[in-house]
């Protein structure tokens, strides 16, 4: 009878890993930035049940508080938790203060930051007078100009508008092809002025923009649920681009003052850094590793960091979306 009951039980115990997977795990989601379309891969994976078995929790970013920080906050106190930030911002804070984040994928495949000007950029020496940035967002402008940046410009709080820039009292500002330059066109048409679009790839910075990470410890004990979250993630993303008029109606569960001629203009800018060659290849979320080089290659170079970085600890090309952008 007892060698019975011993059956049974190492059958049961067995049993566990293969029943449990993410079935009734829960994770968290902290984005970069209030609910637009540009993040409606997430919301929509959340409205839609994309995330399979696992309970996803996503959740607005805006000032303040960054999304590494929260990450990290949420798995010291035993959290599975994602977060969605630049792939600089990803590097500063392994290097600077040894935290062991690792990106899992990658939303825009370029960089959506451009730079807007009242004057023509031809080259960095033209970046020159105040600069509306967003705070912690400034690596790419000075990996532009190089080491001794701040000779020449002079990085002033863009934050949520870039009323300043209109104004005329800044020469030069930032905006995000799905977002503020879409206002720029818009009210500069008003105004019947002309200005200036510059992308920093023409200044010799090739990077990416919006990765989705998490940490080492998370990929290590879950990585079922990292997958989850990927696959789900880029199903919403695509889901959103065949259907925006609906995922419209989604976000506004979540951010009422969504402005709908705004959202559908930025679903052309969105495809345009999300559906690439690479990525009908690969997938949506691709972590390109020459990318990541050269985040890491020009921040050292400018002086941003204080030698070149292990690129290969930062990412993780374990967790293919397998989302092919129809």
């Amino acid at each position: 009878m007892k060698k019975y009951w011993l059956i049974i039980s190492l059958i049961a115990v067995m049993a566990i890993p293969f029943s449990a997977g993410a079935q009734d795990k829960e994770a968290v989601v902290h984005e970069a930035w209030f609910v637009h379309m540009e993040s409606a891969g997430g919301w929509v994976a959340m409205d839609k049940g994309f995330y399979g078995k696992v309970k996803v929790n996503e959740v607005q970013g805006g000032p303040g508080i960054s999304p590494i920080q929260k990450v990290v906050a949420a798995v010291r106190a035993g959290n599975i938790a994602f977060g969605n930030d630049y792939p600089e911002n990803i590097i500063r804070a392994r290097e600077r203060e040894g935290i062991n984040l690792v990106a899992v994928s990658v939303d825009f495949q370029t960089s959506a930051m451009r730079i807007i000007s009242w004057k023509p950029i031809k080259s960095a020496k033209d970046i020159k007078g105040d600069f509306g940035i967003w705070i912690g967002y400034d690596a790419k402008a000075k990996c532009a100009v190089g080491k001794d940046w701040e000779k020449q410009f002079t990085i002033q709080n863009q934050g949520g508008d870039i009323k300043p820039w209109l104004a005329g009292t800044w020469p030069l500002a930032s905006a995000m092809t799905y977002n503020e330059l879409i206002t720029a066109q818009r009210e500069t048409k008003k105004m019947k002025k002309t200005f200036y679009t510059t992308d920093y790839k023409d200044l010799g910075i090739d990077w990416m923009d919006n990765v989705l990470f998490t940490t080492e410890e998370i990929i290590k004990k879950h990585p079922e649920v990292v997958q989850a979250v990927v696959t789900g993630r880029y199903k919403g993303f695509q889901f959103s681009f065949q259907n925006p008029k609906e995922t419209f109606e989604i976000l506004k569960k979540f951010n009422e003052g969504l402005d709908f001629a705004h959202e559908m203009d930025a679903v052309g800018p969105m495809k345009a850094l999300m559906i690439t060659a690479v990525t009908k290849k690969n997938g949506l979320g691709y972590i390109n590793p020459k990318k990541w080089n050269n985040v890491a290659k020009d921040m050292a170079n400018a002086g941003l960091l204080e030698q070149m970085p292990d690129v290969k600890k930062v990412y993780s090309e374990k967790f293919s979306s397998g989302v092919v952008p129809k």
